[in-house]
Parts: structure tokens; C-alpha cells; sequence
């Protein structure tokens, strides 16, 4: 499912895309796409079955996790509905606040979950008993079965199904860059690491899967151990869990670091944004820039997890110091002052939960994407990509023969031009992030996607129109952008953090390249280089003539350069 609303961190376009099965059920229930305007009286929640839709009273669930508001509802209705809902973060317009799905899936960022809390919509449930047809279903199935045969071949799958998303020995595929203690250019220790492996989670992987729907990878870790004579049982386990809770907080303990992901998702809160306030705050406090007459008798520490734990739950509630955590870090240093905003790692008001010190091309990905600062729609990890992809394949997807080091800046706008593309379709078609052959080698890559849409749908649609789809997407979101906020070219440079303080006291971004850099890839769009705006002939080329109105309208299209009569 993608879910768009308005940023409420940024301004600018806030969006989200999240697995399991809520999406499915929407279409077994004849229904492609569903529109929420205005507001509710009082608190409620939508019911879908098939074709009758209800609007029920929900303030008997107000204030409820994301657990309860579940079991209640399903209790009212049927356990066969699948549910979207928010927790009290949400209700309390908590900017991180996310949309939760099956109790595990996180819509997150962008302050989705506060979008729909500000509509007094507690929760939407689906059950759909319909077919979807497919144009050619024989020859669908023949390419659905040669996918999987391509999937379960690559390594990248069989230790997907052996552990889950953390699949990794480490969680950085190369290099020392964690975000420890705030993104501080410091390394961990040998004996922090080592607390935080894979296999040390692994001990805790319990032998049934889940997975989202008709996925043949089964990623969908389940964590379980037995405590104070109960057993405790935790959902799927994500890599920027242990970037959040471990490195960038210092909770160096596997137990903790996933009873912390299921009290962020029962809250309803978003970790990476949470977690960016949090280790604000933390620094602040650890630099004398906060003090316990701020937090209101906290001490804040590396680590302490009682007191994290708790903190987490202010924010939720909005209570004492939480309620100037549930603003973000921006808005709570900018309160503040006091030199905190040095400390704030942001990117167009987002918290960042990236590191960005050593890939151009993750880097570049990762500050340009249009919902602000995240790696989902451009990034891309080189390091990754030279063992996946061959010469041949990087001439034709990149228009490189090679893509050269992971820390050099030559071409990577190329590849970051071709990834949010890729990245935009993959959302579109509702296809995961973890089964595209860009990052892992032999796994899918735009031809397949092709092949399996032009048999689902009849249509004969090829690689390059797919990647279209992609262009057409990212310059309709950056558009949105230019409306909606005052970002210009300025606004894609990195955070000064990751200038003036390097990794390890060796790697940092160079600015002057980064700007090369950034000229390239507004000249791959056809944007304006001075203020990153999409130019009209770009926009023409992509038939967004609505676009073009709306932006002209508003006075937000470069100034052609006028033609000099001889």
C-alpha cells in the first residue's frame, strides 16, 4: 500500500509504502484506491466489507495501542478483517507519528499517522471476498514462477528466509559508518558490536514466518524468549532498529532493541524520526546544552533504557518534555536554541536516520528524495552494486560501463537518476524493496517487472515506459514540492555534520564535488540548476501539462533565458 498525504514535518510531500496484507484485501474488495478528506465530529474508524462501507463511532478506543484498538475492533466485526489504524501518537498529532498495519508494518515518516489522527479516523478495516483478474493468467503465472525460480537462486534470498531483514553479518555492508551517538563520526566498540550481531538475534528466531502477501521470500521475522515466567513475542525486526536503538541511542542489547521496535509500534510512533529527536535530546543533555530544568528533571544518558523506554512513551502522550520531542528535532531546537541546533540531523526538517559519509550515491539518493532526507527512493548502495551487476547491465541500466568506488563522486548522479526511477515503480506496483536485483545480484530488475505487468494487465508495456512511470512520478512529487515549500538548490546539500565531522577523522563529504555532483544529476531531469525547479520542455517531455499550469500559475517555473536578437 502507499499512503500520500502532506508532510508535517517538511511541508512539502509526505508518503510512505508498507507490505502485509491490507493492500491485497483492498482489491479482493473491488477497491484500487481510497480518499479521505474533511474530519470527523468525534472519533471514528472506516469499515470496509466488499462493497458497503460504514463510518463507526471509535471513542471507546480513544487513547488505545495499536494492539487493543486491533483486538477490539476485530471483536466488533470479524478477526478476518486486515486493519490500518494509529496509536496514541497519532490521536495526539505526534509529528513522527506512523500508520501501523497487522500489528507489525510500519507506514512510516512524514508524519503519516498524524495526518490521519488530525481527521479523527482511528483506524480503517478491510474484508474483500472478490477475485482480481489478471488478462493473461497463463502466461502471469509462467513469469510469477520464473521470478521466484530467479529469486530462490541468489544468496541474497536464502538468507533473507534464514534471518530475516537482518541479513548481513554486520548491519553496514561496508565500511565503519554507523550513526552512533547521533551521527558523532566515532566508531563503537569491538564489544558493542559484537553485542549486536545477526547471530546474536538469531538466538532469539523462532522457526514460523510470516510474510506479506503471496511473497516468496518469508522475511517476516517472529523474535521470542521466555521472562519472568511469560513468554515475550516480537514481529519483525528491521535494520534501522538496530541503526536507531543500538548505534545511534546506545542500547547495545538485542532483547531491548526489539522490546524498544514493538513499544514504538504499539505506540504508533515512527523510530527513525523518534529515534533522531531522541539522540538530539541525548547529545544536547551530554554537551550542557540541555539541562534537567529543560527535560523536567530527566537525566538523559547513553543507553539507559528505563529511561528511554519511558521517554518514548511521553512523546506518545505528549507529556512533559516528550510534548517538545513530539514537535521533531528542528522545531524543539529551534525553541530552544541555545547553539542545539547543531546537534539537530536533519534533512529538509526530517529527522535522518542515514549515515552519509562515505557513498556519494546513497548519499545523493538520500538527500534529494522528495519526502525529505530517506533512502527509499534514490539511494543506492554502491558497494553492494559492484558485485550485482555486470558491465554490460551497468551500460544499459546507467549508461556506465563502470560504476566505479564506492567513496568516488564520478557518475554517481547516473545511478541515483536510474534508482529513483526504479525505486518510484517498485511503489507503484506495490512490489518490495527487498526483491530488486540492483542491490543483490539475480534478483529483479525492470524487465521482469515489465513482463509480469504486461501479462497482468494486458498491455504491453516495456522497461523503458515503466521507467517513465518512475520520471513522471519523481517530477510530479518534486513539483508538489515547489508549491507546497521555499526549497531550492540549497536545500539538496547534506547536513554540515557530515562535513565537519568525519567518520572516523577521515571521511567526510566534499562540498565542491558534491555541487559538481548535483549539476549533473539537475541536468539528467532537465531542472534549473540554480534553484533545482523542473524546467517546462522537461515537463512537456513527460506530458504533465497540469503541472506545468499549476506551476506557472503560481509563478514557480525557471525563467527561460530570454533569446538575444542579432
Amino acid at each position: 500500500v502507499s499512503i500520500d498525504t502532506k508532510n508535517v514535518l517538511t511541508g512539502g510531500i509526505g508518503s510512505s509504502n508498507i507490505g502485509g496484507t491490507f493492500g491485497p484485501e483492498m482489491k479482493l474488495a473491488g477497491i484500487s484506491n481510497i480518499v479521505i478528506t474533511g474530519k470527523a465530529e468525534n472519533l471514528v474508524y472506516i469499515s470496509i466489507d466488499d462493497d458497503k462501507i460504514d463510518i463507526r463511532d471509535a471513542t471507546h478506543i480513544k487513547k488505545k495501542k495499536i494492539s487493543e484498538t486491533e483486538t477490539i475492533i476485530k471483536k466488533e466485526i470479524g478477526n478476518d478483517f486486515q486493519m490500518m489504524s494509529i496509536g496514541p501518537a497519532g490521536e495526539n498529532l505526534v509529528r513522527s507519528a506512523c500508520i501501523i498495519i497487522n500489528n507489525a508494518r510500519a507506514a512510516a515518516r512524514c508524519g503519516i499517522g498524524a495526518v490521519m489522527g488530525s481527521k479523527n479516523l482511528k483506524a480503517v478495516a478491510v474484508r474483500g471476498r472478490g477475485n482480481i483478474e489478471i488478462a493473461n493468467p497463463k502466461r502471469f503465472e509462467k513469469i510469477v514462477r520464473e521470478c521466484n525460480e530467479k529469486l530462490e537462486n541468489t544468496d541474497a534470498f536464502k538468507l533473507l528466509r534464514k534471518y530475516g531483514i537482518y541479513f548481513n553479518e554486520k548491519p553496514w555492508i561496508e565500511g565503519p559508518q554507523t550513526p552512533y551517538r547521533n551521527f558523532s563520526g566515532d566508531i563503537p566498540t569491538d564489544e558493542e558490536e559484537e553485542k549486536i550481531t545477526r547471530e546474536e538475534f538469531f538466538k532469539y528466531r523462532v522457526g514460523r514466518k510470516k510474510c506479506c502477501n503471496a511473497c516468496p521470500i518469508e522475511c517476516w521475522s517472529t523474535y521470542s524468549w521466555k521472562e519472568n515466567g511469560k513468554m515475550v513475542t516480537i514481529d519483525q525486526l528491521q535494520y534501522n532498529s538496530i541503526h536507531n536503538f543500538g548505534y545511534k541511542l546506545g542500547i547495545f542489547d538485542p532483547k531491548l532493541i526489539l522490546k524498544a521496535h514493538a513499544l514504538l509500534n504499539d505506540l504508533g510512533l515512527d523510530e527513525d524520526n523518534i529515534c533522531g529527536s531522541v539522540g538530539w535530546a541525548l547529545e544536547c543533555y551530554e554537551k550542557k546544552l540541555l539541562t534537567q530544568e529543560d527535560t523536567e528533571g530527566i537525566t538523559l544518558e547513553w543507553g539507559d533504557s528505563k529511561t528511554l523506554f519511558e521517554l518514548f512513551r511521553k512523546i506518545a502522550y505528549r507529556e512533559g518534555f516528550g510534548d517538545l520531542l513530539a514537535e521533531g528535532c528542528k522545531r524543539a531546537s529551534e525553541k530552544v536554541g541555545r547553539g542545539t541546533e547543531e546537534c539537530c540531523i536533519h534533512v529538509k526538517g526530517q529527522e535522518l536516520f542515514e549515515t552519509l559519509w562515505l557513498s556519494p550515491a546513497w548519499s545523493l539518493g538520500t538527500v534529494i528524495s522528495p519526502r525529505g532526507g530517506t533512502h527509499t527512493r534514490g539511494a543506492i548502495m554502491v558497494e553492494a552494486v559492484k558485485g550485482s551487476v555486470s558491465k554490460k547491465q551497468s551500460e544499459k541500466l546507467f549508461g556506465i560501463p563502470d560504476i566505479g568506488e564506492m567513496t568516488a563522486y564520478k557518475d554517481k548522479e547516473k545511478l541515483v537518476f536510474f534508482m529513483e526511477k526504479f525505486e518510484s515503480v517498485l511503489d507503484c506496483l506495490g512490489v518490495c524493496f527487498f526483491v530488486h536485483g540492483i542491490h543483490r545480484k539475480g534478483m529483479l530488475i525492470p524487465k521482469d517487472l515489465s513482463n509480469l505487468l504486461s501479462a497482468a494487465t494486458g498491455s504491453d508495456i516495456s522497461p523503458s515506459n515503466l521507467l517513465r512511470i518512475g520520471e513522471r512520478t519523481t517530477n510530479l512529487e518534486k513539483s508538489f514540492n515547489v508549491l507546497h515549500t521555499n526549497w531550492n538548490r540549497k536545500d539538496d546539500y547534506p547536513p554540515k555534520r557530515f562535513v565537519d565531522h568525519p567518520l572516523s577523522g577521515e571521511f567526510r563529504i566534499d562540498l565542491n564535488k558534491w555541487s559538481s555532483m548535483l549539476d549533473n544529476y539537475y541536468d539528467l531531469h532537465g531542472w534549473d540548476k540554480k534553484t533545482g525547479w523542473p524546467k517546462r520542455e522537461n515537463l512537456e517531455k513527460l506530458d504533465l501539462k497540469e503541472v506545468i499550469d499549476k506551476l506557472e500559475k503560481y509563478r514557480k517555473l525557471p525563467r527561460e533565458k530570454e533569446k538575444i536578437k542579432k
